[in-house]
């Protein structure tokens, strides 16, 4: 159908492909209406099928809702992960939306290359899958020296940067992005999803979104870590919201709760007082959260269930700190490895400057444009901190 750049003419686009396409994307007619400048009730109108937008209008709605105008036009796409969903409670199955989509293809982009150049199986991954989690959570820390790293960190922040160069050191590469590509407008959002692991013999990848709150980033990264020795990955969510409901989640669940609040360590701490008073002084001496120590005291038998729930409601009446701020131009070098996999960022730099891969191909695995991409060839030494 060919459609005039008149923005006069009409586009009649497919009702039930405007409807999807608003819950994927988490519009409602009020915000969509104010992003491209229209009434709520045009909106509406076009839900219904009982007037079509002009297409200036339809250009700016495809725009919105991260799609081609093409799509409109079409009845609603069947959306599958490429990866396994084990998001836990209400998200559990729902469609993904464009972000986490494109934080996926970002790591198997990512993946697919580091796969071609390195080669090498890694003895470590998949090596856990019939174990029990503390003897693979032993494994880990054996390879991480998480106790090491912890006395090394003074805050959260430090505990997650240690944990991830440590990992990187072993072969697995570590993303930790907040917002798609360099658009800091386009966020990641914790409740959808907290991270995933893209799990593969030669190039295993793990991607936390640091839009989360930073206790919460260490479970997910130890968590992660646990299904790279499984050898099984896919989308988390929830995961100290929700009682896992799968059998490998419920494995990573106790994988990860040993490798950083070991029982021991956990016992000998634990001051046995009021529950939430409890938590928050376990909690700022092993550099997790508040609900992690919860959890584990529960699962040791430390805490009774109802006394569990009600620290836990209590906890959860508390307002939560303020999310990691997405970032601003001042940032985008200093977190630029960060983003990307310091390891990642070395090898590509490294491959660029010996003409194994054009400027082009540095821009679309770093998702850049061809400027900044040159940019970064010229600057690296700023990159890798």
């Amino acid at each position: 159908m060919a459609v005039s750049r008149d923005t006069k003419v009409r586009v009649c686009i497919e009702p039930d492909t405007l409807a999807w396409a608003m819950r994927r994307a988490r519009l409602e007619e009020e915000k969509l209406a104010g992003k491209i400048r229209v009434r709520p009730e045009r909106i509406r109108e076009w839900l219904e099928g009982e007037a079509c937008p002009t297409y200036a209008q339809a250009r700016r709605l495809a725009s919105a809702l991260h799609m081609g105008l093409p799509s409109l036009l079409l009845p609603p796409p069947e959306i599958r992960m490429p990866v396994e969903d084990f998001r836990r409670g209400p998200r559990r199955g729902t469609e993904p939306s464009p972000e986490l989509l494109e934080a996926i293809y970002d790591a198997l982009r990512k993946r697919d290359w580091w796969r071609e150049r390195k080669k090498e199986r890694l003895h470590f991954v998949g090596s856990g899958r019939e174990n029990d989690p503390s003897e693979v959570a032993h494994k880990i820390d054996m390879q991480l020296s998480l106790g090491e790293l912890r006395r090394k960190s003074r805050t959260h922040e430090d505990f997650i940067r240690n944990i991830s160069n440590a990992a990187e050191k072993l072969g697995v590469l570590v993303l930790r992005q907040g917002y798609v590509a360099t658009n800091t407008n386009r966020g990641y959002d914790p409740e959808e999803f907290s991270g995933f692991t893209v799990v593969d013999r030669i190039a295993p990848v793990i991607f936390v979104n640091s839009g989360d709150h930073p206790p919460r980033q260490v479970f997910t990264l130890a968590h992660e870590l646990a299904h790279v020795w499984h050898g099984e990955g896919g989308v988390e969510g929830g995961l100290e919201e929700e009682e896992p409901e799968l059998d490998v989640e419920a494995w990573a669940d106790k994988v990860a709760a040993e490798l950083l609040m070991p029982e021991d360590t956990f016992r000998a701490v634990w001051p046995g007082s009021i529950p939430l008073d409890d938590a928050e002084a376990v909690a700022r001496q092993l550099k997790v959260s508040k609900t992690a120590v919860l959890r584990r005291a529960l699962h040791l038998g430390l805490l009774e269930r109802d006394e569990f729930f009600k620290a836990l409601k209590r906890l959860k009446e508390r307002p939560l700190p303020p999310r990691p701020r997405k970032g601003g131009r001042g940032d985008f070098w200093r977190t630029f490895a960060v983003r990307n996999s310091p390891t990642f960022v070395l090898e590509l730099k490294r491959a660029a400057m010996e003409g194994e891969i054009d400027a082009k191909d540095v821009a679309s695995l770093l998702n850049l444009n061809m400027r900044t991409a040159w940019t970064f060839l010229e600057r690296a030494e700023d990159v890798y901190s």
